[in-house]
């Protein structure tokens, strides 16, 4: 089973104090045993300076070595220790004091400090003297049964002060894990609450400037994209709806008023027939319109890049449309540079001219122009189309790129505009409405400028 956030911080917190009083306790311990070792080695040096002070005192006075002894055994006390004087062959002159088997020791041992004997041990200071004609041997002992009592009593204390130290430490991590996590868990509750039907919650925390702050105003911008992408959804399926029902209307009402009578002349069924295959055709273009731009919003139009030359293209797609401008009596004139290369999606190209065509050739004044001019200047290659007509109010110029709308007496699907955007920004351009005002509105399409590939290494 894993562990919660809160049960890993605990987990962590817990496990940093107790390396941290380890390693404190282990220090401390090592550096208590060192001092106190040091403490006894001065005081037996201190003793032994005493002894050996009385002892030159006494022999300088004229004292025999028996007898300098036997009064250093009176002058010097020390509580705790045990002193002897031994001759240079080991033999023993004088031993006082607590331990009392202090001669013992110094036969085992060296001159300088040492420690003998089990248990706590022995410390032993044995010095060789040569004062006044006399030799011998100067021996201070000390039990280290106080350092190990020391050495207990601190261990005890840090094994009493880890273990509260350790459930401080639990218990202090748990409580600021659960302060510090409350915001996480109360921010998935206000999570928890926020559905599609009303995606219009948003996630709150005591502190915006923090870390959580700053997660929850990302985690509020992602609902807000996904509620603009919600109700941009719904919008399209509220207007797909409303641009479909009209032409389905239309058609079921022209086959149930012509199979309303059981014979009709011919012209009326050809009338009939007639109406239903042009709202036909209106349901094709608008149910391929949208299709290609729920596919292109699902990046599911790939671009089949290719050499082609743009006023080739534009020429082509302008003698197409040349038939619909003629039933308004247009006139549609192409200017600009010739041999205009670029690498780009053929067909998807050519649905944006012709979008453009179509949109001016609509909105152009009857009897009017409608004008096409390709040019490539520094950076760009620009492609821009202006007709006549009484041009687009300031209110709308901000919304003709939006599905589905319309403006002024225009019988199109308000498709065409946002289809163009795209495949221009497919490109890597732009689609803008440059200028627009009783007489002329232009519209201009911005391609980035790519070097010119020979057509022999076009495939």
């Amino acid at each position: 089973m894993r562990l919660s956030i809160r049960g890993r911080l605990t987990l962590w917190y817990t496990a940093v104090v107790v390396a941290i009083l380890l390693t404190g306790g282990i220090v401390g311990s090592l550096a208590q045993a060192r001092l106190a070792l040091q403490g006894l080695d001065d005081d037996l040096t201190r003793t032994m300076a005493t002894l050996l002070g009385v002892m030159h005192t006494e022999i300088g006075e004229g004292l025999s070595l028996e007898a300098s002894a036997d009064e250093a055994s009176r002058e010097v006390v020390a509580p705790g220790h045990g002193l002897a004087l031994l001759r240079e062959d080991g033999r023993l002159l004088k031993a006082w004091g607590d331990p009392s088997h202090a001669h013992l020791l110094a036969r085992e041992a060296s001159t300088g400090l040492s420690t003998r004997g089990g248990g706590a041990g022995t410390r032993v200071l044995l010095q060789d003297v040569a004062d006044g004609g006399y030799r011998f041997r100067a021996v201070v002992a000390v039990s280290m049964a106080s350092l190990a009592a020391q050495q207990a009593a601190m261990v005890r204390a840090l094994y009493l002060g880890g273990i509260l130290a350790l459930l401080t430490a639990a218990v202090g991590g748990w409580l600021i894990g659960r302060k510090t996590l409350r915001p996480l868990s109360d921010m998935a509750a206000q999570a928890s609450r926020i559905d599609g039907r009303e995606p219009s919650g948003r996630l709150s925390t005591p502190n915006p400037d923090d870390e959580l702050g700053v997660l929850a105003a990302s985690f509020n911008d992602l609902l807000q994209r996904l509620a603009t992408a919600l109700h941009q959804q719904r919008q399209f399926m509220a207007d797909a709806s409303h641009e479909l029902r009209t032409p389905v209307s239309v058609v079921r009402t022209t086959a149930q008023v012509t199979l309303s009578q059981p014979h009709r002349p011919d012209s009326e069924y050809r009338e009939g027939f007639t109406i239903v295959e042009e709202q036909a055709t209106r349901l094709s273009r608008l149910v391929e319109a949208m299709f290609l731009l729920s596919r292109a919003e699902a990046h599911g139009v790939p671009l089949r890049r290719e050499f082609l030359n743009l006023d080739d293209l534009v020429a082509e797609t302008v003698r197409a449309v040349r038939v619909v401008a003629e039933q308004r009596a247009l006139q549609v004139v192409v200017e600009g540079q010739q041999e205009v290369g670029f690498e780009g999606d053929d067909g998807l190209l050519r649905q944006l001219v012709a979008n453009l065509l179509d949109n001016a050739i609509r909105h152009a004044d009857i009897g009017g122009t409608v004008v096409v001019v390709l040019s490539r200047d520094a950076d760009a290659i620009v492609l821009r189309v202006t007709n006549d007509g009484p041009g687009i109010a300031p209110a709308d110029q901000t919304r003709i790129f939006e599905r589905f709308v319309r403006i002024g007496p225009s019988t199109g699907g308000g498709l065409g505009l946002p289809i163009a955007r795209w495949i221009a920004e497919a490109h890597g351009g732009t689609l803008t409405l440059e200028r627009s005002e009783p007489g002329q509105t232009t519209f201009a399409v911005r391609f980035p400028l790519v070097p010119v590939i020979d057509r022999s290494s076009t495939p």
